[in-house]
């Protein structure tokens, strides 16, 4: 409980709105502090509901018989499927639970135990100091109480126990029995009958004819995909399809003054503050008459403004003597 206060506290200074829609939500909701261990498990989620609703997706809008029927082969098809692993399986606790418990003990490896009493155990390790009562199965550090599995202190403590003379049995059997394989095949013990074809169906004696209610086609397609909240569609709008991050959303800065919105190419000084600040040089190709004529280039000269059948050696090299300039022009033609 103390972590959970310190962590509203700095939570209240960093993220002022989001403590106070926190607060207005019962803590036993949303915090594994305040869990009561009832539904043994610190999972809080519903992809239970998720998973069948997808499986629903084809058959949900059918006819009620319809959808039932898919309801109905799915489910027996998932008793048989589980009925075999069921059937490969052996060991104290179902195939899942065996592999998380398997690398509890693991951790549990890695421990000090110090010994208090037969009952109380203190346990520690790098980062942390927990303390276990054997007798009451708990944990300072929770997870025993809300799993009703063994965590690494406890499983500590079982070993040491067994250092000690002190006989208890396998850690396996400290475990809940929710996680016994004998009680996940007595769930499944039960099956759905299977039943014959409407043709074969008794009809009914119902004096009264039940006709199905008038339908009235919605404009466009039918939507066949969830609605996703506001939250998962923000998030899934920066990904493409292959999961990366893409660029939508993000605003251009300008590189030459600095505004959004545009970029250098398209810069013209709008929008910000820096605009009368922004100078832009003309082109090599624009004229101070105008932006769209382009300057000509003189192939004797190398200057810009006139041709080489107009030019008087203005601007670049200036020739005195152009005559002279054309008669070795002439023979450097003649040679070549």
């Amino acid at each position: 409980m103390p972590y959970f206060q310190n962590a509203m506290e700095e939570m209240k200074i960093a993220e002022p709105g989001f403590h106070e829609k926190l607060s207005n939500i019962p803590a036993s909701s949303w915090s594994k502090a305040y869990f009561s261990g009832r539904a043994k498990c610190d999972i809080l989620l519903n992809n239970i509901c998720e998973v069948f609703n997808r499986q629903l997706i084809g058959a949900r809008d059918k006819p009620v018989i319809t959808c039932l029927e898919s309801i109905r082969v799915y489910m027996t098809k998932r008793i048989v499927n589980v009925k075999k692993i069921q059937a490969k399986a052996h060991g104290p606790l179902t195939p899942h639970a065996q592999e998380v418990f398997n690398k509890i003990k693991e951790e549990a490896s890695q421990l000090n135990v110090l010994m208090v009493d037969a009952v109380q155990y203190q346990v520690n390790s790098s980062r942390s100091q927990c303390v276990v009562n054997m007798k009451n199965r708990t944990c300072t550090c929770r997870k025993w109480d809300l799993t009703s599995m063994p965590c690494k202190h406890a499983v500590a403590a079982i070993n040491d126990r067994a250092r000690n003379d002190i006989r208890i049995g396998v850690p396996e059997e400290l475990v809940d029995e929710v996680y016994w394989l004998s009680t996940w095949k007595k769930v499944y013990e039960n099956v759905i009958n299977p039943i014959p074809g409407p043709e074969n169906w008794i009809p009914s004696q119902c004096p009264t004819k039940l006709l199905p209610p008038k339908h009235h086609k919605q404009v466009g397609r039918p939507q066949k995909k969830r609605k996703k909240s506001v939250g998962e569609a923000e998030v899934e709008a920066h990904f493409d399809s292959e999961g990366k991050m893409t660029r939508k959303g993000n605003t251009t800065k300008c590189s030459k003054c600095g505004n959004l919105g545009h970029n250098s190419r398209t810069c013209k000084g709008q929008g910000g503050e820096n605009v009368e600040n922004v100078v832009h040089a003309p082109s090599e190709n624009q004229v101070a008459g105008g932006e769209n004529k382009t300057r000509k280039k003189c192939s004797k000269c190398g200057s810009l403004g006139h041709n080489s059948k107009t030019c008087k050696g203005q601007g670049g090299r200036m020739f005195k003597n152009l005559k002279l300039y054309h008669k070795v022009h002439q023979v450097r033609v003649k040679l070549s």
